[in-house]
């Protein structure tokens, strides 16, 4: 992604090399790149969206300097004395950081650079929505928003972290704040990390957390009511811009009800898939509904493997090649959409999807120690839930902080690395309001299908949803329930056996006599990289058994050839994507 890449600390010396890290965050020909600043103790670069950047993105008060990195949907509230970063300086001036963080709706890095102290802060949003990873190795502060460029930096010495291979292998992505490399750590949320010359010490606190929302007594029917108006309004207010803004339509809830806001604004779809499957299928007739022109990718590819690399190098290796279904497909919708609008999270937001695990219901309820082995296993020891950032009594914010950031998030990400994305799920007013409902409301998507037919009836009363075959309905029927219930089992089946769903038959591909062949070349301990940070060996212990047909391993298969990719990319330069 974009962003901020730099180097804090005394004498800076290898100013080139970071200037070439920056130049590792470029995917397409509309991001570009300026340094920021650059003097003994201070070397920042930002690569920026052309279309997206504003005027309104840097300023200097009395010594002390401030850049934006991102997008915040609420600035017009604060700024009516002046630009946005000045109003955010006076309150760095007055001690007031921290209030005034709370009240910002966005996805955004913030740099505060005051010269008179030797002191940087850097700020996330308040869901660590946008990635931003740092180190102190070396006695100095660097910061990227990808990890690959530490490995560009001359000043830092990549080393690959041994003890987190086994995590992503077997949960496909990492918890807390970990990455592949030793000492670079992802940035936490709703936090400010300050970096002092004078200390040499990264201190960090969280200028909010989930204990602000506090429980609401509302009623069912008002709290759908509320719902509906909220996400209506968090749509609108993300569909703006002289450019093409558009919706990535699937087959279910979320997607259909960021169209069902904004479609009189006529916005480009499209949709991914194999053909004939039902989330291509609904995702037509929704578009049809909406009266939208509507594009079909199919995702089948002639080099399937292949196409993938690019997912790896743009996710740094954090995302599991098995969920890079329309990687090979982001440059052909980027001729459709300048942006898209993401239903990023919206099944868990409003549909509390992360609350069910294992047939388990973990409802109104704060994650511990035992929460936490339930989700991750002995891997929770990576993300600590007694953390008082979780405090609230809910399970959300820790599986969010983990899963969604770590997983889903980085899905997102590598879509937004071609076509920049916006999350109007993600929007502060419409969160707040949710989490300060009872669980009980939110679960199995009870108020969410509420206020969907409220607010949409006509995308919901008729057309189906994709993954259970019927429309969502406010009394069902037992022939409706009956016919739910037979296709989420026929679905689940048809999944746990390895056949092809509405976006991959990697169960299959994985069998393709070239395939198998190029898998376990890569994969083969006399060849490959990672052998040196595993005693492991991936293509006996799921590649052999898989093509056997001893048992389905297609996502640990794609799991250990996004590590391997990545290692080659990273160490040895190889697999690495052109920018078209």
């Amino acid at each position: 992604m974009a962003g901020f890449t730099g180097v804090f600390g005394e004498e800076i010396t290898h100013a080139d090399s970071i200037k070439r890290a920056a130049a590792c965050t470029v995917y397409a020909p509309h991001t570009q790149i300026n340094t920021l600043h650059s003097d003994t103790n201070l070397v920042v670069h930002k690569s920026y969206v052309d279309f997206l950047e504003t005027k309104d993105t840097g300023a200097s008060i009395d010594g002390v300097t401030a850049w934006v990195d991102g997008e915040i949907y609420n600035t017009h509230e604060f700024a009516s004395n002046g630009s946005f970063v000045e109003v955010l300086l006076s309150h760095y001036a007055a001690k007031s950081l921290d209030q005034f963080l709370q009240k910002l709706d966005g996805i955004f890095i913030i740099l505060i650079y005051d010269t008179r102290e030797k002191r940087l802060s850097l700020i996330s949003d308040r869901y660590g929505l946008r990635p931003f990873y740092l180190s102190t190795k070396g006695g100095r502060l660097t910061f990227a928003p990808e990890v690959k460029c530490f490995g560009v930096i001359e000043s830092f010495e990549v080393s690959v972290r041994k003890d987190v291979v086994d995590c992503f292998i077997e949960l496909e992505h990492f918890l807390g704040d970990v990455t592949w490399l030793d000492g670079v750590d992802l940035i936490k949320p709703a936090s400010i990390y300050t970096y002092a010359l004078t200390e040499g010490k990264l201190r960090m606190h969280h200028y909010w957390s989930w204990s602000s929302m506090k429980p609401l007594a509302v009623s069912f029917d008002d709290a759908a009511q509320q719902i509906g108006l909220l996400l209506d309004q968090a749509n609108k207010k993300r569909f703006f811009g002289a450019y093409p803004v558009g919706v990535g339509l699937s087959g279910g809830l979320d997607s259909r009800a960021i169209l069902a806001a904004v479609h009189l604004n006529h916005p480009v779809t499209y949709t991914f898939g194999l053909p004939d499957s039902q989330d291509v299928l609904v995702a037509k007739q929704v578009a049809e509904r909406a009266g939208v022109k509507h594009v079909y990718f199919d995702i089948r590819a002639e080099d399937w493997l292949a196409d993938r690399f690019a997912g790896v190098w743009k996710t740094d290796g954090m995302l599991n090649m098995y969920h890079m279904h329309y990687s090979h497909l982001m440059d052909r919708i980027r001729q459709l959409m300048a942006v898209n609008l993401s239903g990023f999270l919206g099944d868990v937001v409003l549909g509390g999807s992360y609350m069910n695990k294992k047939g388990k219901l973990f409802a109104n309820k704060r994650p511990d120690q035992s929460t936490a082995y339930f989700y991750y296993g002995r891997y929770a020891e990576f993300c600590d839930p007694a953390d008082s950032f979780f405090d609230i009594e809910k399970v959300d914010p820790y599986v969010m902080y983990n899963r969604g950031r770590r997983m889903i998030g980085m899905g997102a990400e590598e879509a937004n690395k071609t076509i920049p994305q916006r999350l109007p799920f993600m929007d502060v007013n419409l969160m707040d309001f949710a989490y300060s409902i009872p669980d009980d409301f939110r679960v199995n998507s009870k108020v969410y299908d509420k206020a969907l037919l409220i607010r949409y009836p006509d995308f919901y009363r008729t057309l189906p949803n994709a993954s259970t075959g019927v429309p969502i309905h406010d009394h069902p029927s037992v022939l409706l329930n009956v016919k739910e219930k037979y296709y989420k089992v026929k679905e689940m089946i048809r999944y746990k056996m390895g056949m092809a769903t509405s976006y991959t038959d990697v169960n299959n591909w994985i069998k393709e006599p070239a395939a198998a062949k190029r898998i376990g070349q890569l994969l083969d301990v006399d060849q490959a990289i990672y052998p040196n940070f595993t005693s492991r060996n991936f293509k006996q212990e799921f590649l052999e058994p898989h093509l056997q047909g001893k048992g389905n391993y297609r996502k640990q298969i794609m799991g250990a050839l996004t590590f391997e990719i990545w290692l080659q990319q990273l160490l040895n330069k190889k697999f690495i994507p052109a920018i078209h």
